[in-house]
């Protein structure tokens, strides 16, 4: 019982996430939104694992968090640098 109100949850916080992250003012909000947009799809994983007695769908659960994880470095380091390249890279075609 508890598994479905944890999920009923989560899905409306979803909800509210998914409406940020297409109406979002601006690129940061979206790109927060769409990380926590990973970390509620695992937590209504688990919350299924939790409601079916199913060990397997926590595999599904922690692969969604370490999107989400890898995800939101690659989003920070776009952010902070402008461009995926190594420093060195950039260095070499300013001079």
């Amino acid at each position: 019982m508890i598994g479905i109100v944890a999920i009923a949850g989560v899905s409306i916080a979803l909800i509210m996430t998914l409406l940020r992250l297409f109406s979002g003012p601006s690129l940061y909000d979206r790109a927060l939104a769409a990380t926590l947009v990973l970390i509620e799809l695992a937590l209504i994983a688990a919350g299924a694992a939790v409601f079916m007695g199913d060990a397997a769908i926590v595999d599904v659960a922690l692969a969604l968090v370490f999107v989400a994880i890898v995800t939101a470095v690659a989003v920070l380091k776009f952010f902070r640098a402008r461009t995926f390249q190594p420093a060195l890279v950039r260095a070499g075609e300013d001079s």
